[in-house]
């Protein structure tokens, strides 16, 4: 019996191995190429089990999924010659396993790839740009050229003239090149030549590439047809000066913030003072009118009041004597003062015979 368990488990185990070299799973999110001793055998596209020859075959899977590259950070020159340190990334998918694989043979040799072509495209954008642009919100536009640019590849000549259609092949453009120009200028960027220059480059018999004019031409064929990859996206993560300038560039804006807080706060003072002159003025004419006004009030109330009085004391001189008196009486008598009066004055000559109605 147990001689006839032992080949068993040999064979059991030896079918195991086979089973697990023969057979392989493909994820919803992954293609698998198959390679016989290095050699394309097939592809597998859609998921599930697959079956392999053990031993010989191997299965390389490569994630159909968009895919992310961090681009290095560069040190890059802009059209305005500052030094910015950008920091970008990238989004791409494979789109054709097989030539992904003959051309990359890995995502980590195609990160390094996209990340070369994304830097090349970025660079050439961003010497056709100023600084403020970059920072800007026009930094959408260059993201956008910057994801054009990186769906095609520059070729040599000779290689575009090897080409099934050679120059004339319908998957190659060729454009001029875009070139920096002094300061206070328009960058010039890439253009479409008409069509006497497009032939004339054509017909070119030389093999250099800016021969024509003085005029650089770039031959460029899509990204897909060379590595079976599409960048769809390029975007700029960060986008800073170098370390070396950034605390004299954070002073400059500093002086310059304070030299603009400084200049509100004069023209404040200014206007502060100006608004209290113009207050203080206003309310000296308001109260020297109201003081004249009221000067003038009050002369008229008293000339009124004399010319009442005097018209009162000319009906009745000795009524009005009497009245003036029984108001001295009252005063008097209201304090605790002690009241020595003349015989030969009018108080005592009302105390002493004080007239009725009769007498007057």
């Amino acid at each position: 019996m147990r001689k006839i368990a032992i080949p068993f488990l040999v064979v059991l185990i030896i079918t195991g191995i086979v089973a697990s070299q023969a057979l392989y799973k493909v994820d919803e999110t992954q293609v698998a190429i198959v390679t016989r001793l290095g050699e394309f055998r097939e592809s597998k596209m859609s998921p599930g089990l697959a079956v392999k020859v053990p031993f010989v075959e191997s299965v390389t899977k490569l994630d159909k999924r968009l895919l992310r590259v961090d681009a290095p950070p560069s040190s890059l020159l802009t059209l305005d010659k500052r030094t910015l340190v950008i920091d970008a990334y990238a989004r791409y998918r494979i789109t054709d396993p097989l030539m992904f694989f003959q051309a990359l043979r890995t995502e980590g040799n195609a990160e390094a790839r996209v990340g070369d072509i994304v830097n090349s495209n970025l660079r050439r954008e961003v010497a056709l740009d100023l600084q403020s642009e970059i920072i800007d919100e026009t930094r959408e536009e260059i993201m956008a050229r910057v994801t054009a640019s990186s769906k095609l590849l520059d070729i040599q000549r000779s290689e575009a003239e090897l080409l099934p259609g050679g120059l004339r092949d319908s998957s190659l453009s060729i454009v001029i090149a875009g070139k920096a120009v002094a300061e206070g200028e328009d960058a010039i960027r890439d253009r479409v030549p008409t069509p006497d220059q497009l032939e004339s480059i054509i017909n070119s018999s030389s093999p250099l590439d800016f021969d024509l004019e003085g005029e650089n031409f770039r031959y460029r064929v899509p990204l897909n047809d060379v590595f079976g990859i599409e960048i769809f996206d390029v975007r700029i993560k960060r986008a800073d000066f170098p370390q070396g300038v950034a605390s004299s560039v954070f002073d400059r804006m500093r002086a310059e913030r304070e030299r603009i807080a400084s200049k509100e706060r004069a023209e404040g003072a200014q206007i502060d003072l100006e608004k209290r002159a113009e207050v203080d003025r206003k309310v000296q004419i308001i109260t020297q009118s109201a003081q004249g006004d009221s000067a003038r009030i009050i002369g008229e109330a008293e000339g009124e009041a004399i010319s009442i009085l005097s018209e009162q004391l000319g009906r009745d001189p000795e009524f009005y004597a009497f009245t003036r008196s029984l108001e001295a009486y009252k005063n008097l008598l209201e304090s605790d003062a002690t009241l020595i009066l003349n015989v030969d004055s009018d108080l005592w000559r009302y105390l002493e015979s004080p007239l009725t109605p009769a007498d007057r």
